[in-house]
């Protein structure tokens, strides 16, 4: 299984976090998981295996990847100052967004 893979099986859109990679296992989990799932018993283990090892997988992936924290690198990424940014995340006003 691969990345893109791995991410469909659990249901991740084309961006997550750690924490979102972990908290959609966590769900996935009280489904599927042999213990509790409510499913047929053949298929709620199988199952429980192909999300297990998709959650390994993205989780090693993102443990794994290097990320550059030189400033060069940062600007790359960002074609707005950070008042841009401000507001293009929490709108106009600074205390209410």
């Amino acid at each position: 299984m691969i990345v893109p893979e791995a991410a469909h099986v659990l249901g991740i859109p084309g961006r997550a976090s750690l924490n979102g990679i972990h908290a959609r296992f966590r769900e996935l989990d009280t489904v599927w998981h042999p213990d509790v799932s409510r499913h047929d018993p053949e298929i709620s283990h199988a199952t429980f295996i192909r999300v297990r090892e998709a959650y390994e997988i993205l989780v090693d992936y993102c443990l794994n990847f290097e990320i550059s924290f030189s400033q060069e690198d940062f600007r790359k990424g960002t074609d707005y100052d950070s008042r841009e940014f401000w507001i293009s995340r929490f709108g106009y006003d600074p205390i209410w967004g």
